[in-house]
This record gives structure tokens, sequence and C-alpha cells, in this order.
């Protein structure tokens, strides 16, 4: 028993612990204080908070470096030159305990995530290319870079309208693949080329093929906050993995009445 109570903290170590990072706070880019500063600060001489202090700066690098990459997971050659970019030497997670501790990102993550926030304004998407396959089939998106299981893709760009709207719309269109994109009581009308945001861009999200049976992402609604105001943004979101040169596709038979709506032939929903 008396054993077991020597080993746990005393109330006086706890105290002195948070003096001494009251005096030297931890961040991203210090040293620990010397050996001097800290008997001259009235603390004792041993390395015993010093390697606290360490071990607190080593959490908040990692913490760092993961939430640089909360679209997808970054190759271990990208960590290793923003380590290099931030200038540790030492003290730091290596580049394979980064890659192997991603995650994909939460939905609150990615509602609020900056990067995401500003390619959705500027629709600039790194990673993907769209690609003309000829022949009936046409145009389609493919990855020029791995994304792992749960990474964001891209979006579907347009401009939102109610689904009363988009049903107006809907009547008056001869093409089965309208670009209509309905959820809740909403819509994304896709269809304008350009989109009236991006007049010198051809948006990536309403390029993505159809497969039933091959799918690798989904749309996912999103309530994202962007500094003027919450918008309603439907994301990609891959549901595997997907390799270079791989083609990004989506089920639009997972609810047919989000790409259409009902009373058109969608047979080749089927492909």
């Amino acid at each position: 028993m008396s054993s077991g109570a020597e080993k746990r903290p005393r109330d006086e170590d706890k105290e002195d612990l948070s003096k001494f990072l009251n005096y030297f706070p931890v961040n991203l880019d210090g040293q620990p204080p010397s050996k001097k500063k800290r008997v001259q600060d009235g603390f004792s001489e041993g390395r015993v908070f010093c390697d606290k202090w360490r071990a607190l700066q080593y959490a908040k690098r990692e913490e760092h470096l993961l939430s640089k990459y909360t679209r997808n997971r970054p190759t271990i050659q990208r960590v290793r030159k923003d380590i290099s970019k931030d200038g540790w030497k030492a003290n730091h997670p290596s580049p394979e305990d980064i890659v192997a501790k991603w995650q994909p990102p939460k939905r609150k993550t990615v509602e609020s995530d900056p990067k995401i926030l500003n390619n959705i304004q500027k629709q600039k998407w790194s990673g993907l290319t769209i690609k003309d396959f000829g022949g009936t089939k046409g145009e389609g998106v493919v990855a020029t870079k791995p994304f792992l299981k749960g990474s964001i893709l891209c979006d579907y760009h347009g401009r939102i309208i109610t689904a009363a709207e988009g049903q107006e719309i809907q009547k008056t269109i001869d093409d089965q693949k309208c670009y209509l994109f309905f959820f809740n009581d909403l819509c994304i009308d896709a269809k304008t080329f350009p989109c009236e945001c991006h007049p010198d861009k051809e948006t990536l999200g309403m390029k993505i093929n159809h497969s039933k049976k091959h799918a690798n992402a989904k749309p996912v609604h999103s309530k994202m906050q962007f500094t003027d105001g919450t918008k309603d943004i439907i994301l990609f979101k891959a549901i595997k993995d997907i390799c270079i040169d791989e083609e990004i596709k989506f089920n639009y038979g997972v609810n047919r009445k989000s790409y259409g709506g009902e009373g058109q032939d969608l047979e080749w929903l089927e492909d």
C-alpha cells in the first residue's frame, strides 16, 4: 500500500509543474529552459519538468501536423517537407507516425475546415482532373494522387435553389443527366456551364460518372461554416481507398429522387 502511494504525484509536485509551465510556456518552436535558467528562476536543476515540457511539445507538434491534412492522408514525403519547413530538428513525430495516425476527417471538422472552405470558394481541388474517355462515355473525373477512404474529394458545385424550382427546371430538360441534385427541400443546379460564381472554371463534381457496382465515392450533405454564414454544400467523400489514375464514380441510384427526380427513364442507373 505504501509503495503504491509513493508513486502517486504529490499535490506540491503538480503545483510546481504548473508553476514551471507558467514560467516556461510550451510552444511549437521553442526550447525547454536550460539548467542555468531553471535554477535562476527557483526550480530544481533536475530534468523531470523539462522532460514533461518536451512531451507536451511533442504532442502539440503531432496535433499541429495532423491538423494540416484534414482533407486526405498525406504522403511521407509531404510530412517530411512540412517538418523541414517548420524548422524542427528534434522532438517531433516521424513522418511515418503521422501518416499512420491520420484518420478521415469528422463531419464537424470538415464543416469548418479552412482549406476545404477555400477549395469550395476557389474551386481548386488538388488530386483530381477531368479526362475525356471518348465514345459514348465522354468525360469523367480521375484521381492524380491516392485518396484514403474517408477523404474529401470535391464538392457538387452549383447554385442553391428550392426543390420546387428544381422540379420546374426538370420539366423543361430533355437530357436525363440534368445535373439537378435534390436534398431535403433544396436542390443544387449544376446544369449551367460555366457556373455564375466561377465563369472561368469547369467544376469537377458534375463530371463524376455513375457506377452502381463500382462506386468509390458518395455525396454527403454538409453545413459549411463560411465567414459570411452557413451554406448547404454537397461534398463527395471516398468510400474506399482510391488509387492514382482511378476514375471517381458514385451511385446516382442510391436515391433516385436525388438525381433528376422521379418520372424519368433511369435505366442507365443500373450500369
